[in-house]
């Protein structure tokens, strides 16, 4: 029988200019991913009392170890607050442009400062940087996007999450703090200078605005291999989705209460979202080479670090490939199993080696092999999936609401994470915390498996019709 579905007969491949337009935007994700794991090379050279490494000229405190790693994520809480409705107002191109040049102002200041709150206020601008990224990327990006190739793409935004991450690695590994702060930054030059001339605004927010002749033009640009016909239907595809969201949804947080399927996708992607935290992702990237250091294993923390970055990157790669193939539902759940039994095995090594076992001398491999199949088992599905696919689930009106609202609580939940860690760890040992985490992915586990639907090649209006029932 001849395929009736209207999606598979307009599918055709990406354009060289979209593919050129993502990694453009996603450059930002990069700089994301290097602030993520600042902390682990950096904090080292901080606790050393040599001021050739040291720029502060004294050995950092525990306290001054969690304000560090915790400052960006209590601040990104006050992102979506302060300008979570900039991307509507301003459009979303602007919004990345301003993230851009507040993210390269405030890495610069923060490598030459000599004072640790020169650090907690890099460190804060920084955080509001990386919250508003966190709600206008997505939002671009699967607007630029159709539905066919939108969880792809997705997974592209988080591909380079890792990849800033790696290089955050191994140029941190070998480099003066100073000096790896400046060069984490330098993408951003060129990558400033490319969005204010070649890359267009997303095609909803021109639509949204009246703009029927520039959105049309967008849409030649990003969709060049199609007919005028074809650009037309998806323009009318845009105005038609538009439409429609806006006679039910109002764009405040008080309707995300007021509609089964906006209460349903929120909490889900609430839900997912606070899974991949819960796992205890944020921990393990910022104090990898403390954790690591300490596991007496055959290699050091910024060996492991950099291990673990290349194998998260190829993972990413590996998802950004298959998701469209087997869905988001079956990725997400086979990964929050994965993640619980191997933090688990790690838990127990990590006793293993608090309590001067002698078995450790003949498992020094194991921590290692544990860490590289949580990341694994993460990239696959927790790491990379959430995030990218958040904005499904809601309307193009409520998307920036509803995205800031899961956002505030995320960050909160990583800022308690991360403040907490160094702390806890030095009351309970290191082992406690992991055991958390490895009980927190089997949770994740039960709720993903119960409660998220498959929205894989999906439109905006079949997802709320699944999320109605």
């Amino acid at each position: 029988m001849e395929n009736s579905d209207p999606n598979d007969r307009k599918r055709k491949s990406d354009t060289v200019f979209l593919y050129f337009v993502l990694c453009t935007a996603n450059v930002l994700q990069f700089e994301y991913g290097c602030c993520l794991v600042w902390t682990s090379p950096v904090i080292p050279q901080l606790q050393s009392p040599d001021p050739e490494v040291n720029p502060l000229g004294e050995r950092i405190t525990t306290f001054q170890i969690s304000l560090l790693a915790g400052i960006p994520p209590l601040v990104m809480i006050l992102a979506p607050i302060l300008f979570g409705k900039l991307p509507d107002v301003i459009g979303r191109k602007n919004t990345m442009i301003g993230i851009s040049s507040v993210f390269l102002l405030a890495n610069t200041a923060l490598s030459f400062g000599s004072h640790i709150y020169v650090y907690y206020a890099g460190r804060s601008v920084i955080g509001l940087c990386m919250g508003l990224l966190m709600i206008v990327l997505p939002i671009y990006l699967n607007e630029i996007c159709e539905d066919h190739n939108r969880a792809k793409h997705g997974c592209l935004m988080m591909f380079f999450i890792p990849l800033g991450s790696l290089y955050g690695f191994l140029v941190g590994a070998v480099t003066t703090v100073e000096v790896f702060t400046l060069l984490s930054t330098m993408p951003l030059i060129p990558q400033l200078i490319v969005f204010c001339l070649v890359l267009p605004e997303s095609p909803y927010y021109t639509a949204s605005k009246g703009e029927k002749q520039t959105t049309i033009s967008i849409l030649e640009r990003l969709r060049s291999n199609k007919s005028s016909e074809e650009i037309e239907e998806d323009y009318n595809h845009i105005e038609t989705t538009l439409k429609s969201l806006s006679k039910s949804e109002k764009g405040t947080w008080k309707d995300i209460l007021r509609s089964k399927a906006s209460r349903k996708g929120f909490i889900i992607g609430l839900g997912s979202c606070l899974s991949t935290q819960m796992s205890g992702i944020p921990v393990i990237m910022s104090y990898m080479g403390l954790i690591f250091n300490n596991a007496r294993t055959n290699m050091s923390g910024n060996a492991v670090s950099i291990l673990v970055g290349s194998v998260k990157l190829f993972f990413y790669f590996v998802t950004m490939n298959i998701v469209e193939r087997l869905g988001r539902r079956p990725l997400l759940i086979f990964s929050s199993a994965g993640c619980g039994i191997s933090l688990g095995i790690l838990a127990v090594y990590l006793y293993l080696n608090d309590v001067d076992s002698p078995i450790i001398d003949n498992i020094r491999w194991l921590p290692v092999v544990s860490i590289l199949v949580y990341i694994s088992s993460l990239s696959l599905g927790l790491g990379s999936i959430p995030t990218a696919i958040l904005s499904e689930f809601f309307s193009d009106d409520l998307r920036s609401v509803t995205t800031s609202s899961a956002l505030i609580i995320v960050n909160f939940c990583i800022f308690i994470l991360t403040t907490a860690f160094p702390i806890l760890s030095e009351l309970w040992g290191v082992h406690y915390c992991i055991g958390i985490f490895s009980i927190s992915c089997f949770f994740s586990f039960i709720f993903l498996f119960l409660m998220f639907p498959e929205t894989r090649g999906k439109s905006f209006l079949e997802i709320q019709e699944i999320l109605m029932k």
